[in-house]
């Protein structure tokens, strides 16, 4: 009985998550409307996320006390949070300038099938 609850929240959890990630661009082009750049657009993203980030830190902070953390870790952590969240969400907030939001979020979602595909061929 107990799996099955964990089953239908998790379905329920990953409906809900695909729903918001998908209705994020929809919510781009509108605001493009009020003639607002990329730019503020991502800042206020970024400052919304900010304190849920910190809570997760928080939150987890001594999961696992085996593991070391060097000060060089948190340059790569920092390194890759800017080309891999900032620079990435930035490109995706100025294609939508250029495309409508329901061809981007068909490329987004496409991404990792096309990786597959590229590695397979290779």
């Amino acid at each position: 009985m107990q799996t099955t609850k964990q089953f239908l929240y998790g379905i329920v959890i990953g409906i809900l998550g695909i729903v918001l990630f998908s209705s994020k661009a929809v919510m781009v082009k509108l605001a493009y409307n009020f003639q607002v750049d990329a730019i503020s657009i991502l800042l206020l993203r970024m400052l919304f996320s900010f304190p849920i980030y910190l809570v997760i830190a928080y939150v987890y902070r001594h999961q696992n006390k085996d593991v070391k953390i060097k000060n060089s870790d948190y340059a790569w952590v920092v390194f890759f949070g800017f080309i891999g969240y900032y620079l990435a969400s930035y490109f995706d907030f100025v294609g939508l300038t250029y495309i409508k939001a329901s061809l981007e979020r068909i490329i987004l979602f496409l991404y990792p099938t096309m990786v597959l595909l590229l590695i397979s061929c290779f």
